[in-house]
């Protein structure tokens, strides 16, 4: 087998396997979620907190059988450094999306929900930054720059293939609201994955995540 082949067999078991996790976590969540008959607004809490959980889950098989700790899926405390550059690079950042999103008026997440002020900021200012943070760049990104490494080490090659196939994961799922959303979802998943990278937390990201949505809350309740 050539050395060419390999890599490409290399990369397919690599996000194989990313995909077979993402799965794991949204099929059973949104099968609860239709199997109750929640509407999206009962929906979201459920979405929440049942892909979190098995995200989280799933970090404690993969830390069994791969010897890693949580740690290792950046649940771990961040440097205030990194937080600070989240800072002044997402709130520039934000304020561009937002600026060019209000120009192609395409809905946006919150398109259509019901919710009391009170509940959309803790499900879209707090909750979803969170689970999906944890999803794409606690688990996913993490799994996927292992993976990608035969040594089991993440160079920082590996680590950046691993930002961007997360980032594009993480904007395919946001295609279903629109292309122009899940544009914003790939620059806020880059964003959010390097630094996730370079802190070695997702706590960072966490924040990126939040200051993103921050505009679109504004706008919703307005």
């Amino acid at each position: 087998m050539s050395n060419a082949v390999a890599k490409v067999l290399h990369w397919l078991r690599a996000l194989g396997m990313v995909l077979a996790l993402l799965l794991a976590v949204y099929v059973p969540t949104f099968g609860l979620v239709a199997a109750l008959h929640l509407s999206m607004a009962h929906g979201v809490p459920v979405i929440i907190l049942v892909s979190a959980t098995l995200a989280l889950a799933l970090m404690l098989v993969l830390r069994r059988y791969q010897r890693t700790t949580l740690a290792d899926f950046g649940l771990r405390w961040s440097s205030w450094r990194y937080l600070a550059i989240a800072l002044v690079i997402t709130v520039p950042s934000a304020a561009v999306v937002t600026a060019l999103l209000s120009r192609v008026h395409e809905p946006g997440p919150l398109a259509g929900l019901r919710l009391a002020p009170a509940l959309a900021w803790l499900y879209f200012g707090f909750g979803a930054p969170l689970q999906e943070e944890l999803i794409f760049r606690g688990l996913l990104q993490t799994v996927l720059a292992r993976n990608l490494s035969a040594s089991g080490e993440t160079s920082a090659r590996n680590g950046v293939a691993a930002v961007v196939g997360a980032a594009i994961l993480f904007a395919l799922v946001h295609f279903a609201v629109g292309p122009w959303t899940a544009a914003v979802a790939l620059v806020l998943g880059l964003l959010a994955g390097e630094l996730r990278r370079r802190s070695g937390s997702v706590f960072p990201a966490v924040f990126v995540h939040v200051i993103f949505n921050l505009p679109g809350l504004f706008m919703a309740m307005r």
